[in-house]
């Protein structure tokens, strides 16, 4: 079985872009094994804010609906 992996920023993006076959067919691999796909928040906050930069409303929007499908992690810092 495929290890369970958190996805870096730059590989996520690279699924978003839906330009290289071998990401996607990973990326499937990944979810028909775990169900769903997993996220820090801090990856989050980097694809909102590039789309913000590019005035993308619409990608933030169609991104933040996708959201409840995925296994998002905060950072796991503990308030005193």
């Amino acid at each position: 079985m495929m290890s369970k992996a958190l996805l870096d920023t730059d590989i996520f993006s690279e699924l978003l872009r839906a330009k290289n076959a071998s990401v996607r067919t990973a990326a499937d691999v990944y979810v028909k094994a775990h169900g769903r796909i997993t996220l820090s928040v801090i990856t989050v906050l980097e694809v909102v804010k590039g789309f913000q930069k590019a005035q993308r409303e619409d990608a933030i929007k169609r991104f933040m609906g996708t959201l409840a499908a995925m296994e998002i992690l905060d950072i796991g810092i503990q308030s005193s």
